[in-house]
């Protein structure tokens, strides 16, 4: 009779034990995506552009910041403002662009044109900025 007591309590604590794991490893997981945290804010860029990276917008100065993507491009247009200069540029891949005068509204919305300078196809990327 012994024995069957110990084996129910063996599998008592082994199902048990297989739960308690799982969901410490739940809670892991939802930490690691930033569910707990508190007061972190919404997203700045969403959704943010297809091609170009979203690096940084101060509200203050109206200034937006972006890093090109890994191909040379043209930007032709800007829908809310101007390029630093006023012209557009040649931004070799990885370069950082600044476009100015992009407003203060709540939300902004930005669209590029651009040209692929190595396939000469335009396209344009677009995406809305939270303050």
């Amino acid at each position: 009779m012994k024995s069957l007591k110990g084996q129910a309590a063996m599998e008592y604590l082994m199902t048990y034990g297989w739960a308690i794991l799982v969901v410490i490893a739940v809670v892991a997981a939802l930490y690691g995506l930033g569910v707990f945290r508190i007061g972190a804010g919404t997203v700045k860029c969403s959704p943010c552009f297809s091609y170009f990276a979203f690096v940084d917008y101060s509200k203050d100065t109206q200034t937006l910041v972006i890093k090109n993507g890994p191909n040379e491009v043209n930007i032709t247009n800007v829908n809310v403002g101007t390029l630093r200069g006023g012209v557009p540029q040649v931004f070799p891949p990885g370069s950082t662009i600044t476009i100015d005068s992009i407003g203060t509204s709540p939300t902004v919305d930005v669209r590029i044109t651009y040209t692929v300078t190595a396939s000469g196809l335009s396209h344009t990327d677009s995406a809305t900025i939270h303050n």
